[in-house]
């Protein structure tokens, strides 16, 4: 294969990689679809028939033998099913998820490890429903028509420059009608159904994200010219008013010294200068009106660009979505619960920068539902309930420029009483506080760091940090989250965000010596109040603006600069804040003004700076800090507190004392360097028996421990700990092997307060755990 041949080819996979995706999709749809109805749905049938059919074809043309076998295998089931000679069984879907797993590795990384063992268990499969078996036999090669045997050089391939989508055809079955509509669901066609779009000159071109986001940025870069345009117009417009006070006063510079029209007539000099500055200022005025002029055909023209920029980057919320039936479906399978998940809305377009921004917030919402929201089988049983839970995930507009993103359960639902009571007991709240708040703000109490209903800490939820990720990643977009729930019936998520990722409005604040800005949207007032009306509230300075006291803080204090030596003034300039419904005033020196911001990031350098979401540049060129609010209020919290960070630091002096029960050698050292390497004296036993003879002799701060162990397991250790020990208390974390449904429960009988899977061992995930719990 020549230069030319090879360069042709790796354009050509390029395209197969967006067209493969996309078919790997529309399976993975159709076989929860199938899996869900008690009658494989013919059409349903069909559509993951010709996907599979044309990812064949596509991969023969792209010379990947591996990826086309596989297809072939699936291809050959499906087409049982078509013929209704195979009834799948619930294993059966396990395996087909499993096939279009491995397609997709195989496709992704080129490793074909499972390849031939997914194409033999399918090529079974398939056997089941033919009269003659054998017609699959892994190695064989495939016919799929002239271009199975796919030649070395590609010269004769160079017509079609857009992406391949099927194979040739020899009979009616191979090459199915490829104009197949959409089936209603949102998913995508297996293949175009005219040739329009595979060859070059069609309606649609297919462009690399990377590019679209650059030429986005380039024309948002275009907003740092405006600002700086109104900068300099700001300047003339200043420079205009001088000019005008100083001939106003030149004029009446000869009429104080006595001088009359006549005398000045005689001094040509002083005429002829005010004549050529009267000529200097209509100059400058007829200039200010064309900037002015240019100025608002330059923000049209920008406002176009940047709307066509934008709108090049919509893509429709299904490419969100898609993913999610699998993952709800796998999770409940998992915890041995039945669920269906309904999606709606998948035709809304959003910014892909919010989809991508979006997806990690709405899979922690999707896997707390699973998991504290829906009941198992039984439980619903016994509530009265259908045995299989449902949620419903929606995308809608509303209010014209806003999205709106439900997700609904009818599980269990939560109850602003008991999550009270929860924060009370773990701290979160004090007494006063928890008395305070109406249901509405109990059931707010989910979004806090650190806070969780769950009794243990697993892989799938206990650490309190879900839902706090969920809250800050629509306020990091421009949105806001809210829950109403009802105990028995359900519980509902509400996420409202804009539908774009535009500029935003920030409020520019000067605070000891230095310029911030704060997004407007955060900002719940700006006043200016009286020294003499800060009070005080449990040792903290407060300020009332309306019925409740609000903390105040100053802003260089809450971000840790130095204060200038100044006489202050009588009266403070007060930016009230809000976020998660909580609200704080900030004292700043002076509010500058309000202005349209551009948000630019940090850098992979500085991914994350406390208080600070990214900076701005202003019209002036200066480079200005555009601040955190959600990390601004956190930080009074935990200022408030009381407890100085010095006193943090000695808490940390002493190393906490871990007991590490481990049967394994290897497992015993490795988690005993990794331990220690963090900052934790280890303390080693070989078995439960052993663990708990040191338990008697020496005070521990936490126990790691193995289940399956010989003399005492794991299990037996925690639950003889939890009865018998001097510290029935101590945390203790399970790292185990044994991950089915039945053992994590058997760790919560026992009393473990995290149970962790080792085939999806992270020391970072154990190492959160065991802060958390110290």
């Amino acid at each position: 294969m020549n230069d030319s041949d090879r360069a042709f080819l790796e354009e050509l996979r390029r395209d197969f990689l967006a067209e493969a995706e996309e078919h790997l999709q529309t399976i993975g749809a159709g076989l929860l679809e199938l899996e869900q109805a008690g009658t494989p749905p013919a059409k349903t049938v069909e559509v993951v028939f010709r996907a599979a059919h044309s990812l064949k074809g596509a991969a023969h043309a792209v010379q990947l033998p591996e990826v086309a076998s596989l297809c072939q295998a699936l291809e050959s089931v499906f087409a049982e099913m078509k013929r209704e000679r195979l009834q799948l069984k619930p294993g059966d879907h396990d395996l087909l998820q499993r096939a279009v797993d491995g397609l997709a590795a195989l496709i992704t990384t080129g490793r074909a490890d499972e390849a031939l063992p997914l194409t033999s268990l399918l090529a079974e499969l398939a056997r089941r429903g033919q009269s003659c078996p054998g017609d699959i036999r892994p190695g064989q090669p495939l016919s799929a028509g002239p271009l199975s045997s796919a030649p070395d050089s590609l010269s004769s391939m160079k017509a079609p420059v857009g992406p391949v989508s099927s194979g040739g055809a020899t009979s009616e079955e191979a090459a199915p009608d490829l104009s197949l509509p959409d089936d209603g669901g949102g998913r995508a066609r297996s293949a175009p159904s005219d040739g329009s779009a595979r060859g070059g000159l069609g309606e649609t071109i297919r462009i690399a994200p990377a590019k679209v986001d650059a030429l986005l940025l380039q024309a948002e870069e275009m907003i740092g010219i405006k600002l700086a345009l109104d900068e300099r117009l700001g300047e003339l417009q200043e420079a205009r008013a001088f000019l005008a006070d100083w001939m106003r006063h030149w004029q009446r510079g000869p009429m104080l010294l006595g001088q009359t029209k006549a005398a000045r007539a005689e001094s040509p000099l002083l005429e002829e200068g005010l004549v050529n500055l009267k000529g200097l200022a209509e100059r400058l005025g007829a200039t200010e009106r064309a900037l002015l002029d240019d100025r608002r055909t330059a923000e049209g023209l920008l406002k176009g660009l940047l709307d066509g920029a934008r709108n090049v980057l919509m893509l429709p919320s299904s490419a969100l979505l898609q993913g999610f039936p699998r993952l709800v479906r796998d999770l409940g399978r998992e915890l041995g619960k039945e669920v269906n998940l309904v999606l709606s809305g998948g035709d809304v377009e959003m910014d892909k920068r919010i989809l991508e921004g979006m997806k990690d917030p709405l899979i922690h919402l999707l896997r707390n539902a699973v998991d504290h929201g829906i009941e198992t089988p039984q439980e619903r049983e016994r509530a009265g309930k259908p045995r299989r839970g449902r949620l419903f995930l929606s995308v809608s507009t509303v209010e014209g420029n806003q999205v709106e993103i439900v997700l609904a359960d009818d599980g269990k639902g939560m109850d602003g009483g008991s999550l009270r009571r929860e924060a009370l007991q773990k701290g979160v709240l004090s007494v006063d506080e928890a008395a305070s708040l109406d249901e509405a703000a109990s059931l707010a109490l989910i979004f806090r760091s650190g806070f969780s209903t769950s009794g243990i800490i697993t892989d799938i939820s206990g650490r309190g940090l879900g839902m706090a990720i969920v809250q800050e990643g629509a306020e990091s977009l421009g949105g806001k989250v809210s829950v109403r729930s009802e105990k028995g019936r359900g519980t509902t998520f509400r996420i409202t965000l804009p539908l774009t990722l535009a500029t935003f409005r920030g409020v520019l604040v000067k605070e000891w010596g230095r310029l911030f800005v704060i997004p407007t949207a955060k900002v719940e007032r700006v006043t200016r109040v009286d020294r003499d009306r800060i009070g005080r509230v449990e040792q903290r300075e407060t300020i009332t603006l309306g019925e409740a006291p609000l903390a105040l803080v100053r802003l260089g204090q809450a971000l840790e600069l130095v204060q200038p030596e100044k006489a202050e003034s009588r009266h403070l300039c007060l930016v009230v804040l809000h976020s998660g419904g909580q609200s704080v005033a900030f004292a700043v020196d002076r509010v500058v003004s309000e202005q349209e911001v551009l948000l630019k990031p940090l850098g992979r350098q500085l991914l994350r700076v406390r208080n600070v979401a990214g900076a701005t540049v202003l019209g002036s060129g200066e480079v200005v800090p555009v601040l955190n609010v959600r990390d601004l209020l956190r930080s009074v919290e935990i200022g408030s507190s009381g407890t100085p960070l010095s006193s943090e630091g000695r808490k940390e002096e002493r190393r906490p004392s871990v007991l590490l029960a481990e049967d394994s050698i290897t497992s015993r050292t490795l988690l005993k360097n990794i331990l220690g390497a963090a900052g934790y004296d280890v303390d080693v036993a070989a078995d439960g028996q052993e663990a708990w003879e040191m338990l008697g002799q020496k005070n521990y701060d936490l126990v790691v421990s193995d289940v399956e162990m010989p003399r005492m397991n794991g299990f037996n250790l925690t639950a003889r700990i939890r009865s018998e020990s001097r510290r029935p208390e101590i945390p203790v974390v399970l790292v185990t092997s044994l991950e089915s449904r039945q053992d994590r429960e058997r760790g919560v009988d026992v009393g473990a307060d995290a149970y962790i899977v080792k085939s999806s061992f992270d020391q970072g995930n154990l190492l959160d755990v065991m802060k958390r719990l110290l």
